[in-house]
């Protein structure tokens, strides 16, 4: 348990929340945190951008939502833009990647599509599934699917569940969004799986794979405007469900990068369009391609300004700003130093155990309000993290003091 504890405060050394610990050290904000699970027992779909400034909390927020889906049976995938590093939000291909990179189920440390298709071949196996599964796999013929929208999700996991496949392959392509040779692709993922099905694949029998005229466009996240893309990730929630998961959800980090890191305007008015396809809602069925999970964005107080602005700076009069004002929004309050208290008692409590020392002395006691009370006076827009990292640094100092 010490070793755990540690690498908890080595963590809030940096001002860090430690994952797994997330829960205990959200502190305050009773009334959003309540908001926030009530909305998570109750999977219906939802957007919401996360308002705060920097340093108070979105990050923090995030990984608490995280958290408490993964404990509520969400699958869930956590996404950081950052355009320089190629995960563009006008670029669904890129988006998708990413959400299959950080997919996360219950009670499984490792990440991406893997440990997700191998949850659903062990549901699969165990014959843990819905009535709605009879759909996706055509009564287990697995030789079209009238419940997925995107045929190369319908093709990866019907060769995953075959074993016949090479599966490294197949989390490469999906982490990458492309990237591979169609011989490689049809030859690894239809021929060879195919011993193990009755009947054939039929790529365009169902009606909603019927834009897919040739097998170049099977395997194309770009196919069609990115409307594979967008399939494909409605496709991800569509099989969470199915598998008796409560569906997924995924957390976008760093949202202001839409508005910094992409210069080209015109490729700034998708990202915005694509932000909107989150939304449900009929204002924002803009092509019919929303995502019906849930999706949470984390933001600055003055995002939805700055997209205007940006917009009219480079002569947009006539966009719709209106889709902007319609986005639903979730305002975190700031901490009170009484908050920032509390969180000091839940760090003292952890260092204690961590190091194996009297925390509970009157001069620890004393110390620590102090500090928390000149840190949080600071004026500073990362108060909070301002706040852990002093905090963790005189128990530090007391802790060599004791010595």
């Amino acid at each position: 348990m010490n070793v755990e504890v540690q690498q908890a405060i080595e963590s809030l050394r940096l001002g860090i929340p430690p994952e797994g610990h997330i829960r205990y050290f959200t502190v305050g904000r009773l009334k959003e945190i309540n908001t926030l699970t009530t909305t998570l027992q109750q999977p219906t779909s939802t957007a919401l951008l996360l308002k705060a400034n920097y340093g108070s909390g979105k990050s923090h927020l995030l990984k608490f939502i995280r958290e408490t889906a993964l404990k509520e049976g969400y699958a869930v995938s956590s996404v950081t833009l950052d355009a320089k590093s190629a995960v563009r939000f006008n670029r669904m291909d890129q988006i998708f990647g990413a959400i299959c990179r950080g997919l996360e189920i219950p009670g499984v440390k490792q990440k991406g599509i893997a440990p997700f298709f191998d949850w659903i071949s062990s549901q699969l196996k165990g014959g843990h599934v819905t009535n709605h599964w009879g759909q996706i796999a055509n009564n287990n013929r697995w030789n079209y699917s009238k419940a997925l929208k995107s045929p190369s999700i319908f093709i990866a996991l019907r060769a995953w569940v075959s074993g016949r496949a090479n599966t490294n392959l197949i989390e490469d392509w999906l982490h990458q969004a492309g990237g591979y040779k169609i011989t490689d692709l049809d030859r690894e993922l239809i021929r060879k799986p195919q011993i193990s099905f009755r009947e054939d694949l039929q790529a365009n029998g169902p009606l909603q794979w019927s834009s897919y005229t040739t097998k170049a466009s099977l395997f194309d996240f770009k196919h069609n405007v990115y409307s594979q893309s967008w399939h494909a990730i409605q496709d991800l929630d569509t099989l969470a469900r199915a598998s008796k998961l409560r569906g997924l959800i995924i957390l976008f980090d760093e949202f202001e990068d839409i508005v910094y890191n992409i210069r080209n305007i015109e490729h700034q008015k998708v990202a915005f369009q694509n932000l909107f396809q989150f939304f449900p809602g009929n204002l924002f069925t803009l092509s019919g391609n929303l995502f019906t999970g849930m999706s949470f964005f984390a933001i600055t107080p003055g995002f939805v300004e700055k997209c205007k602005h940006r917009l009219m700076m480079k002569g947009c009069w006539d966009y719709d700003y209106s889709y902007f004002d319609a986005l639903q929004t979730f305002e975190m309050s700031p901490l009170e130093e009484s908050h920032l208290q509390e969180l000091a008692e839940k760090i003292r409590q952890f260092h204690g155990i961590a190091y194996d020392w009297d925390t509970n002395k009157l001069t620890v006691e004393k110390s620590l309000k102090h500090i928390v009370v000149k840190a949080a006076s600071t004026p500073l827009q990362d108060r909070t993290r301002h706040t852990i990292c002093e905090v963790v640094k005189c128990l530090d100092q007391l802790l060599e003091d004791d010595k």
